[in-house]
């Protein structure tokens, strides 16, 4: 047995079993119906969350027009995120979001965006706990699916307040939590401390699941053996390596994780491709496309040239050509290069989790 194979690999959220416990961040602009699905095909991944919504936007009109909570029945179990700062019109989004269909209900109090925070939504929260405790309060009276929080450690590094947080969150009957150990103040920038979110495991009974900074599958696991949580989330290193959530439940069962080939990255963004053409516009699906090149092509030999390229194509079949010609020599063989030539540390500092 490695030193893994002991570690826990599943949690409760409810009566909602998490297995594995290693699971997907919400991604404003990220992690749709496709990007999830595509995902969860390649195993290993636990639990996906929707994107941010915000709680006035969920009328039938709204989200005909956004499309922000569509799924499908193979992404279950579905948390979906909404986000707001009054409790009666959370509420009211809450028991919405529950007749679509989740599985969970996840309230952000971590997004940083000024556009967020401005509104009075995100971390902003973190601002005014006894506005949080109400409306967390208002969402679970609201609601019979389960609840969780995703938080920051706080505004700014003067009024670090995670440890009370998560308190008010289990006190007001949230069944889990989810802590970026950043603050607001921070952004992405600096390095995750995740000693604060050991002292939040310490701090409550309730599963709590660390975030920030995983981008690989040893991180993961590390994290998880030395903070003692119940479950890790991948943000951003799952757009740069969506095989991430396999290679740690490889390296949990003592196997040598699988590192893709060339061929297999050129299979993922075809597949990628042809899913977004079934589900959305043609001009989304190149857009969305383009913004995926921004991660996952981190550390591929002439990574530059090839984004320029799939940016300037103006349909899905020029970016699909764009792709065959830069992996060609790859898989023919006329191309010795390797598809990891960047050092693991500049993938690193290139990557922070949302």
């Amino acid at each position: 047995m490695n030193e893994y194979q002991s570690l826990p690999d599943h949690y409760y959220i409810g009566h909602i079993r998490v297995q594995p416990n290693i699971v997907l961040a919400p991604m404003a602009g990220v992690t749709d119906s496709v990007f999830r699905r595509l995902l969860l095909s390649l195993g290993g991944l636990g639990l996906v969350t929707t994107e941010m919504t915000n709680a006035a936007s969920i009328s039938p009109k709204a989200l005909a027009r956004h499309r922000l909570l569509e799924f499908l029945p193979e992404e279950r179990p579905l948390a979906m995120q909404i986000s707001g700062n009054e409790p009666e019109l959370v509420a009211s989004a809450a028991r919405q979001v529950e007749a679509l269909g989740a599985d969970i209900l996840d309230i952000n109090c971590g997004c940083p965006s000024p556009k967020v925070t401005g509104g009075g939504h995100g971390s902003a929260l973190l601002k005014d706990l006894p506005k949080l405790d109400r409306l967390l309060r208002a969402v679970r009276a609201a609601v019979t699916i389960p609840v969780t929080l995703k938080f920051r450690a706080g505004w700014d590094e003067s009024s670090l307040n995670y440890e009370q947080t998560a308190q008010i969150a289990e006190a007001a009957g949230v069944n889990a939590i989810v802590l970026h150990p950043r603050t607001k103040a921070q952004g992405y920038s600096g390095s995750a401390d995740w000693e604060r979110i050991a002292a939040a495991k310490r701090a409550v009974s309730i599963p709590v699941i660390g975030s920030g900074d995983v981008v690989t599958a040893e991180a993961a696991l590390e994290r998880l053996r030395i903070t003692g949580v119940d479950g890790i989330m991948v943000g951003r290193g799952a757009m740069a390596n969506p095989w991430i959530f396999r290679q740690i439940d490889e390296l949990r069962h003592g196997l040598q994780p699988f590192q893709p080939m060339p061929a297999d990255k050129q299979l993922l963004l075809l597949r990628y491709l042809e899913m977004l053409v079934e589900f959305m516009p043609e001009h989304h699906a190149t857009n969305k496309t383009k913004q995926l090149a921004g991660q996952f092509f981190v550390g591929l030999p002439g990574a530059a040239a090839l984004r320029k390229n799939l940016q300037i194509a103006k349909t899905t079949a020029e970016q699909r050509d764009v792709i065959l010609r830069y992996f060609a020599p790859f898989i023919d063989g006329s191309q010795e290069a390797t598809l990891e030539d960047e050092p693991v540390q500049a993938m690193e500092d290139a990557l922070v989790e949302s």
